[in-house]
């Protein structure tokens, strides 16, 4: 190996401090490195401490104006135009994985680690990337963007590891003892999980909506259309004993259309900005998930030129969010995905 200089995505968590570890132990020159998106000098402060116990050299990033102009903004656009988007898909591929691959073109290191709990195959030339072995700890779904300029530099030394509690063990092993802690598992952002009072937050006041039927009868009003979501039955009236879920979003006027819930059920998802890991653009069979935890359904793609497309499913899914990553898999290889986009 020419150069076993490496740069690991540092936050100060478990899965961090045992990624640089293991590599450490391996003889590699360990760099970590925090980003700051928030100016969290609490969390900073613990991350440099751990790294200094640990043995490696450490440094934080300032990247607040650009987390917020590349992942905070896009999110509130695209909210407000009636999407649910998943920034965590975006902050991983410009923030996060980007951000690694330039310091280590900067530090003139080879290779880049993260604490992921994924495994890297090599095949036909081509790095590919394996789901975990825990799936409650599998995260293949936000990184459907990576290429293989990226993979073929890209190491995960918790690949064999099957579990937190697995980590925590090889830690204190090690002499490294850390604090339980809750893993966050909802937009960093917005960690109370209350989309709508951020977004009202962050923008101007919002005249009062109307709830409509798809046959366009008034059923009521509504103080922003981004308190609800498609498939949402919670705070939607019910008239004459009726109980409605919301079937779509109008938020060039502020509306939000009102329907039963087999109206929700589509057996055609059209898809935006397609990416293949490989590098190709495939059609045909193929496996998908539209939420991380969610369900492997069957299907087939077809393409429409400009990297869009659509799936045809076998089964009708319940409400896919446009906004949202549908992303393709070959059982527990990760293939690429694309964007739900409105039709």
């Amino acid at each position: 190996m020419k150069n076993k200089k490496v740069i690991v995505g540092f936050s100060g968590g478990a899965d961090s401090a045992a990624a640089a570890l293991i590599l450490k132990n391996k003889g590699y020159e360990v760099l970590g490195v925090t980003f700051d998106f928030f100016g969290d000098e609490p969390l900073l402060k613990k991350a440099s401490a751990l790294a200094k116990k640990i043995g490696i050299r450490h440094e934080c990033i300032k990247r607040q104006l650009e987390f917020r102009e590349k992942v905070i903004k896009p999110f509130i656009s695209e909210y407000l135009r009636g999407y649910t988007p998943n920034p965590c898909v975006r902050c991983d591929a410009v923030m996060k994985f980007r951000g690694l691959m330039a310091y280590a073109n900067e530090k003139e290191a080879e290779f880049i680690a993260t604490g992921h709990y994924l495994r890297l195959e090599k095949r036909h030339g081509q790095v590919q990337i394996k789901t975990s072995a825990d799936s409650r700890k599998d995260q293949s779904y936000y990184l459907y963007t990576l290429d293989q300029e990226y993979l073929s530099r890209l190491i995960f030394p918790l690949s064999a590891f099957q579990s937190k509690d697995a980590v925590r063990a090889f830690l204190e092993k090690e002499g490294i003892a850390l604090p339980k802690s809750e893993e966050s598992q909802g937009i960093c952002f917005i960690p109370d999980g209350n989309y709508a009072r951020f977004i009202k937050k962050e923008t101007p006041l919002m005249p009062e909506g109307r709830f409509r039927d798809r046959f366009g009868k008034i059923l009521g009003s509504h103080n922003g259309f981004y308190h609800y979501t498609v498939g949402q039955k919670r705070g939607v009236p019910a008239i004459s004993e009726k109980k409605y879920v919301v079937t779509a979003l109008r938020p060039e006027i502020n509306e939000v259309i009102l329907g039963e819930e087999s109206d929700l059920y589509q057996k055609k998802i059209f898809l935006k900005e397609l990416h293949f890991i490989d590098g190709s653009l495939y059609s045909g069979e193929i496996q998908f998930k539209v939420c991380r935890w969610g369900y492997l359904y069957q299907g087939t793609l077809h393409l429409s030129g400009d990297h869009r497309g659509y799936l045809e499913c076998e089964e009708a899914l319940r409400a896919p969010m446009p906004g949202q990553s549908a992303v393709f898999y070959d059982r527990d290889t990760l293939l690429g995905g694309g964007i739900i986009e409105y039709k």
